[in-house]
């Protein structure tokens, strides 16, 4: 072999050998990035883990009370027909109700809702104290949609139409 030729042979080989040099580390880069993207995801679930280990014991306590405390779901009829004497105000002074609609019922797997839908009339003060007795969490109750009007035919009165809804535990399969 010639000369030249041996310097084309080393020429050529050193180009392979630079070709694969620049291959093998776009590899390797791809690969690291790939590897430290991965640990700064696990790294940051083990936080969150961390965290929820460390109020393992509130939320062991939150499920008891609910479990404890939290209506148990009995038939849809039961249950709509507690929620629709609840919707009567007929004990609080100042507030009538009406238009009284019951909605489906929903079921999930966490809860079961029940609620209706109605109109409660009368002075300022009396209607949103009879509002917030209804929306106590204690009585797994919630008022959604809530719309106050002043009364057409009263105006010192108001209107407010809403959605009283309350929470059931789901019936145990």
């Amino acid at each position: 072999m010639k000369a030249s030729e041996k310097r084309l042979l080393y020429a050529l080989l050193a180009m392979l050998f630079l070709g694969a040099v620049v291959i093998g580390s776009d590899f390797y880069l791809d690969k690291r990035d790939t590897l430290v993207a991965e640990r700064a995801n696990l790294e940051t679930e083990w936080v969150e883990i961390e965290a929820l280990f460390e109020e393992k014991e509130i939320w062991e306590m939150r499920a008891d009370w609910l479990i404890q405390h939290q209506p148990k779901f009995t038939s849809s009829e039961q249950i709509d027909q507690a929620i629709y004497q609840e919707a009567l105000a007929d004990k609080v002074d100042g507030v009538t109700t009406s238009k009284q609609t019951l909605l489906p019922t929903v079921t999930t797997p966490d809860y079961v809702q029940a609620g209706v839908s109605l109109s409660a009339a009368g002075d300022l003060a009396s209607v949103f104290r009879w509002l917030h007795s209804l929306n106590r969490p204690e009585d797994f109750r919630v008022i959604r949609n809530l719309k106050v009007q002043p009364d057409k035919e009263k105006p010192e009165d108001i209107v407010a139409t809403f959605e009283l809804l309350r929470w059931y535990a789901p019936p145990e399969a």
